[in-house]
């Protein structure tokens, strides 16, 4: 999965959301939401994915491969006992690789943190945290919702060393 086209085919399906509902409202055609709004939607979508593509530039700028993780903000009052069964196996990680990947954290409550919907596909509920090995702009493998081990971490993460 490459990264900007998850970002871009995202980024395309939230504008359309926003134009049907915005016609329905308003009793318009596509069209007519297009040629009277086309404008302040391009806006508000630049404005409301612009932390998503700041973070990916960031992420793509990276020579090495790349460990992200999306997790609960651990100052939040709202504690996400997950986030916090998995960090001992995130800074494992960081020991045992050390500058061998970029470790890149991203708090949920930020606007980077909507990366989050964007990597997950998949099926079943969505639960913090998310842990993706993203390398040369391609997701390789994401895990969310539950504390990963080491060793299955491990099985992505050797082979890009």
């Amino acid at each position: 999965m490459n990264l900007k086209a998850l970002v871009s085919q995202h980024q395309q399906a939230f504008k359309q959301k926003v134009m049907q509902t915005l016609a329905a409202k308003h009793s318009m055609s596509m069209k007519q939401v297009v040629e009277e709004h086309g404008d302040v939607i391009e806006r508000y979508i630049q404005e409301k994915y612009k932390g998503v593509e700041q973070a990916v530039s960031k992420i793509l700028e990276f020579k090495r491969p790349v460990v992200l993780n999306i997790r609960r903000d651990p100052c939040s009052d709202d504690v996400c006992m997950i986030c916090e069964r998995d960090q001992p196996n995130i800074e494992e990680l960081q020991r045992l690789y050390g500058d061998k990947f970029v470790f890149y954290e991203i708090y949920d409550s930020s606007s980077e943190g909507a990366l989050y919907h964007i990597i997950h596909q998949g099926e079943g509920e969505k639960l913090l945290p998310l842990t993706a090995v993203i390398h040369k702009g391609e997701v390789k493998r994401y895990w969310s919702g539950r504390p990963v081990e080491v060793e299955e971490y491990r099985v992505y993460l050797d082979p890009l060393v």
